[in-house]
Formats: structure tokens, sequence, C-alpha cells
């Protein structure tokens, strides 16, 4: 199946959709993708000063070399939230998200500094509706790095906005 967000996402000088997918555009299956990100040195050592977390497998290569690691890794979190804003970059939810409802995420690899990201999403679950307005989507997300390895798995719930039903559908 064709990715929705390869179909529906601009190219990067138009920047984002001007409407995001609607409940009922997710079937289950529907597979999702995001463009790609490089991890930099840069992007860790702000993420350090931002999270307050300076632990030392980030930000000590002498120490970092001594651990199963071999290295600095990325901090999981700062990976996980740039997934998150590679898809949401694409505008795949633009207006449409009412909610992210949960993430699971299950951290498989790490990520070093240079390590280029991009984000799968796929539609397991659609529930009915809630109300006319909303709907529940479960999408299972993998984080792989440039090599196609798996470095986080997880969850996302979300809750999204309906299309307004038309004349004489109702309220």
């Amino acid at each position: 199946m064709d990715s929705a967000l390869d179909a529906h996402a601009k190219a990067p000088s138009e920047g984002l959709r001007s409407q995001g997918l609607y409940f009922e555009d997710f079937e289950v299956g529907l597979v999702l993708t995001s463009p790609r990100r490089t991890v930099t040195e840069s992007d860790i050592v702000r993420f350090a000063g931002l999270s307050g977390d300076f632990h030392p497998l980030h930000t000590d290569e002498e120490y970092a070399r001594r651990t199963a690691f071999r290295g600095r890794i990325a901090h999981g979190l700062l990976v996980q939230s740039m997934s998150t804003g590679l898809v949401m970059q694409t505008g795949v939810f633009h207006g449409t998200l009412a909610a992210l409802e949960s993430m699971v995420v299950q951290y498989r690899g790490p990520v070093r500094p240079g390590d280029t990201i991009s984000t799968r999403l796929e539609v397991v679950e659609r529930q009915t509706p809630p109300n006319r307005k909303r709907g529940w989507v479960r999408l299972v997300s993998r984080v792989e790095n440039q090599r196609g390895e798996c470095v986080i798995e997880g969850e996302w719930r979300t809750i999204l906005m309906r299309r307004v039903p038309g004349p004489g559908q109702g309220e």
C-alpha cells in the first residue's frame, strides 16, 4: 500500500499541507512514512541543556567508550521527539489531530551523532467514534536509522477529527 504521507506530503518548498487527514482517511493497514533527519552533535548538546539530562553516556565520549555502546549515544527521548516532529512536519495531522492520547515507546538500539532517522507508522485499529466529531486511531510506530535498523518501536493512540457531516446527515 502506498504511504499516505508520501502521497499527501508536499515538497519542502511548499510547506505543510493546508489540511491533514481525517479519522475516515486512516484505514487499517495504511502505512505512513516520514522524511529523514540526521541527529547532530548540536541536537544532543541542546537536548541535554534543555532537559537537564547530562548523563555521561550522552555527554562524555571517554566514559561512553567504556560502556556496552562503545561511544556516545543520543538521548532516547530526543530521538522520539525528533521522530514525532518528523511526522508532524508532513502535515498529515495538521488541523485534524485533536489529541495524542498515549504513546508507548520501546528503545531497541542506539542512535549516534551522525545517524539519520525516519519514522514509519501503520494504522492497526480504528475505533468507533466517541461522538460525531472525533474518532480514535491506533498506530504502530517504528523509528529506523539509515541502515534500516529499528531503534525505537511503539504505539501511538490518537484522537482525530471527523469530517463535518454534510447536509441531510444530521448535526
